[in-house]
């Protein structure tokens, strides 16, 4: 079993308001085909991990080294897009709500959690192999991994997605409220 240390997240986290905040070049746009494409990228995921699970349990080893490579360089892209454009966007809209921002930090600090972990779990499997010996550790693992994904990947797309929304023009940078078009009452306060 593989031991994950998470010691660089708030290291991640001081990047990604540095993306967001004052001093920043570039400021994401709204892009209304974002949402979209993440989604599309998690059903990719949530297959790979499918596909994961039907080799280790059909023995069929040969195909996981590259199913685990997919797997995190599909998850890397994600982040990155997700860092990049989506929370970018959500921290420079919470810029002048403090609480907002607040809960917006511990929310992408739980995200950079839960998608650490699941790159240490490909890199352990892809450096050590998955073998017969060591099939129902893997199996295990992909088990764990798999729920933190889907946890993360529903809180995205029944919440956190809702709050990316075109700002008002007329307002200038709209402050992040939970509108109740979001579910997720833990991470944007109303």
């Amino acid at each position: 079993m593989f031991s994950p240390n998470i010691h660089d997240i708030d290291e991640k986290k001081s990047r990604l308001q540095g993306m967001s905040g004052a001093g920043a070049t570039g400021h994401p746009d709204y892009d209304p085909a974002l949402i979209k494409h993440l989604m599309s990228d998690h059903a990719a995921l949530r297959d790979l991990l499918i596909r994961l699970d039907d080799h280790a349990r059909h023995r069929q080893f040969a195909k996981i080294p590259g199913t685990l490579a997919r797997l995190r360089d599909g998850l890397m892209r994600h982040i990155e897009e997700e860092n990049e454009h989506f929370y970018a966007y959500l921290f420079r809209s919470a810029a002048n709500d403090g609480d907002a921002l607040e809960d917006l930090e511990r929310t992408c600090a739980k995200m950079a959690g839960m998608a650490r972990l699941a790159l240490l779990f490909t890199r352990h499997y892809t450096e050590i192999g998955v073998t017969l010996l060591n099939r129902d550790a893997f199996s295990r693992d992909l088990e764990v991994i798999s729920s933190l994904l889907a946890e993360r990947i529903e809180l995205e797309e029944t919440s956190l997605y809702a709050l990316y929304r075109p700002q008002d023009r007329t307002r200038g940078n709209r402050v992040l409220r939970n509108d109740g078009s979001s579910l997720c009452g833990v991470c944007l306060k109303g």
